[in-house]
């Protein structure tokens, strides 16, 4: 079966030993960016350089981190509905190839012959390449060959060779839209990593000087610190 991940959709600083989701870090900024301008916390990092031109333009990279991560959202639950599609596709083919295969195992019992260009006593391989030609082969060489005629008597005749060989057609268009869709969901991640870890920095340092300036004020829970209880 074709699996489909999404490595990057969590995020750690160097020091973390726990991972923390893109989704959470950006509610954590939202919520500091967007109560920066309160004027108890404004007033105090206004010292330190944080001017209304500044603090704005961190929220201006957050909207756009925000956006990126809706983008990277989209195309990764593009490749998962791709590589879905793909996998029942291919599980139905091979469940048809696995009866075929097994009756013919019985009807072409001691005919070298037929057991060797049908690769009867092959191993069935599960790389998805492999298996295909497997499985292309096998029809390929019934239809091809006197041994249809033989095998209409276990249900294998032209029409399912047809039907099996354009499946396996099918089954490549959606492997290829499947690449396609993981290239772009990879391109989505790259992208979105890119922009949080240019403003995550930011982010921090902002906080730690928070801790300083705003240190047992309990304004300082309006942009995600806890407060130390005395």
């Amino acid at each position: 079966m074709e699996t489909t991940t999404n490595p990057t959709t969590e995020a750690t600083t160097p020091k973390q030993s726990t991972y923390v989701s893109i989704d959470q870090w950006i509610g954590k900024m939202t919520l500091t960016f967007d109560n920066a301008l309160l004027p108890e916390i404004f007033g105090a990092m206004e010292a330190v350089g944080y001017t209304t031109e500044k603090i704005t333009g961190m929220k201006e990279q957050l909207t756009n981190l925000v956006s990126l991560q809706q983008t990277q959202t989209k195309e990764y639950a593009e490749q998962f509905a791709e590589t879905e599609k793909f996998n029942l596709k291919r599980a139905d083919i091979d469940a048809l190839f696995t009866k075929d295969r097994g009756l013919a195992k019985i009807l072409f019992k001691g005919n070298v012959h037929a057991q060797t260009i049908l690769k009867l006593t092959d191993a069935s391989p599960k790389e998805y390449t492999a298996w295909a030609q497997v499985i292309n082969n096998f029809y390929t060489q019934i239809s091809a060959t006197d041994l249809l005629v033989k095998a209409t008597a276990i249900g294998i005749n032209a029409s399912k060779v047809d039907t099996q060989k354009l499946a396996l057609v099918d089954l490549q268009a959606i492997k290829d839209s499947q690449r396609k869709e993981t290239a772009e969901a990879q391109t989505a991640t790259d992208t979105r990593d890119r922009a949080f870890d240019v403003l995550y920095p930011l982010y921090a340092e902002y906080i730690k000087y928070a801790r300083i300036l705003l240190a047992d004020n309990q304004m300082l829970e309006a942009i995600g610190v806890k407060v130390k209880q005395k």
